[in-house]
This record gives C-alpha cells, structure tokens and sequence, in this order.
C-alpha cells in the first residue's frame, strides 16, 4: 500500500535528474538491495549528466559480482551534495555515519520498502508492497532506460536487488509486478545466472563453520514455534568470520519444519546485539522489532540492543514474539 504521506513520483524523478552534486547512502550493512538500489540511481544520475556517488559502508565480497562501476565511496568528507537520496532506510538512524550529512542538506529523500519506514526526508516515496527497493528504483527510471549509454550495469544492479531481497524470488513479497520487472531487465546484457548463483549458492569456508556453530547452538521453545540460535563475538572470530558472513544463518533456521518464527542473535561488539528474525503470517516480526528500536518488514524485520548477556536478549525478544503467536 502506497500511503497518503508520499510525494509524486514523477516529482522526485524531476528532483533526482535535475543535474546537480547528488550523494546516495543506504543502511548499516548494506546488503544486496541497498548496493544494487543505490548505484543503479547513482549510476542513472551520471549516464544523464548529473554528478552523483554512493556513500556506504564496506561490504561483503559476496556482492563484488555487482557492477557498480566505481561509484560507491566510504567517505564524505569532499563531497557537498545539493540533493541527498536515502535508498531502502527505514529511519535516519540506519544511514549511521552519513545521518548527519544528510541531516544538513536541504533537499533530502527518502525511497524505500519498508513498513517501519519514519518518512524522514523532505520528499518521500515509501511502498511497503514492493519487494525491494531495487524495484521502487526501477519504477522511477524505467521509461529512461533507452536514454542510458551503458543501460546493461544499471539493469543489472537492479536485478541483483531484487534477487537478493525476494531470496530469489521465493519470499510471499514477490509479485506479478516484480517478476515483470525481472523478465525486462534480463533481456539486458549481463549474466543474471552468475549474479543470482553467487549471492544464493556461493559461499566461504569460515562462512560454513559459523552455520555450523550457529546450529549447534540452535534450540526451539513454544510448542517448536520459534526456533532460534545465537553467536557471541569469540564464536565469530574463532570461526573466522565476520558479522558479513552471518546473513544466511536466519534464513535456513526458518526453514526448519513447524518453524514459525526465527530469531538469530549475534554479539556485534561487547555488549551489542544484532537480532534479525523471520516469521510466517502469525507473528509480524516488524512490530517486534519497533518495540527494541529497529524496524523492517512483517515476515523480516530486525533491530540492535545493548544488554550485558545475550541470553537476556533472546529472552526479552522471544516474549515479545510469543504475545504475536499467543
């Protein structure tokens, strides 16, 4: 559902591509959707004369196989935007490092999917039933794309989007919609084959040990409903990974039979936890993940608290989940 708070569209495709120094950031972690949404508008931007870059944090090499032609930067400091784009946040905290930059420019939008989003910006265009905000971005530069010099990077950029946040396209968020979309941008010139094989089906050795670790932790409560499981920072390092290979772990646990809800808990530094959970239609995991100060969608959604253990975190989450289930 579109709601009564956004801004044309059409609106912000005239804001966007009005030419001038334009800085794009998406959230903390930035995952397949957030470097594909971003650099393809970066990237749209500066094949149509406006100059703009991708501010974001380092990421998993898992997402090297998407072409974002050198725009992403991880400093900010040389660049004063006149516009600022806020790609697939839910609030202004989730831009982290870049939230004050984009606090102090004076025409600041906010694109994004999901359903926890605080419509921070000055212009807004939230769709809590897109599937990614890959797809929101191909909405507004569509009809450009005969306009683009090199349209075959920014297709696929998108696509890879939209590929990872619909977990290739398995997720309920998939719609007629999305797989339109899909079907067009592949006619473009890019292995699509390579990109989906490398985000699903590629991963690391150390990236192996964590899921192993992680399932022997695992455990169920209420009536095997949820199932959970956990990581403590040592747990991490001795598997030696980072928190970047963690994002599968949620996943497969949900996957578990009779599973309604998952939860997946690791120690990001001494005393701060990131939770990230899954749910089917009876529990919306977005509403629990507000009440700790995050955010997301209803069937995925997460958020990071500060405690002393990790065992009081999972305890404080789990009630919360088992009032959605009661």
């Amino acid at each position: 559902m579109i709601l009564m708070m956004n801004n044309n569209i059409k609106d912000i495709r005239n804001i966007i591509f009005s030419g001038k120094n334009i800085a794009i950031s998406a959230h903390t972690s930035p995952d397949g959707d957030a470097i594909g949404a971003s650099c393809a508008l970066a990237m749209a931007i500066n094949q149509l004369g406006g100059k703009a870059k991708v501010f974001i944090e380092e990421y998993s090499d898992t997402f090297d196989v998407i072409p974002v032609n050198g725009v992403i930067e991880h400093n900010i400091t040389d660049f004063k935007p006149d516009i600022y784009v806020a790609v697939d946040c839910g609030d202004i905290q989730r831009l982290g490092e870049f939230a004050q930059v984009y606090s102090n420019t004076p025409v600041r939008i906010n694109i994004d999917h999901h359903k926890s989003n605080t419509y921070f910006g000055i212009y807004n265009y939230v769709d809590d039933e897109s599937s990614s905000s890959s797809e929101i971005i191909y909405l507004i530069i569509r009809d450009l794309f005969g306009k683009f010099s090199n349209p075959d990077d920014i297709a696929a950029c998108i696509y890879s989007g939209i590929v990872f946040d619909t977990g290739g396209f398995r997720h309920t968020s998939t719609k007629s919609q999305t797989l339109l979309f899909a079907s067009e941008l592949i006619k473009y010139n890019f292995n699509f084959n390579k990109i989906y094989n490398t985000i699903f089906n590629t991963r690391k050795y150390s990236e192996a040990k964590a899921m192993g670790k992680a399932l022997c932790n695992m455990k169920n409560c209420f009536n095997s409903q949820i199932v959970y499981s956990y990581l403590t920072e040592n747990e991490i390092a001795q598997c030696g990974t980072t928190s970047e290979g963690l994002s599968e772990i949620v996943n497969y646990l949900k996957g578990i039979s009779g599973c309604e809800t998952a939860v997946f808990v690791y120690e990001r530094t001494k005393g701060v936890f990131k939770v990230s959970m899954r749910s089917d239609d009876k529990a919306d995991v977005s509403i629990v993940a507000v009440k700790f100060g995050g955010g997301g969608h209803a069937k995925a959604a997460g958020c990071t608290i500060e405690s002393e253990n990790i065992e009081t975190v999972l305890k404080s989450v789990i009630c919360e989940i088992e009032k959605s289930l009661a």
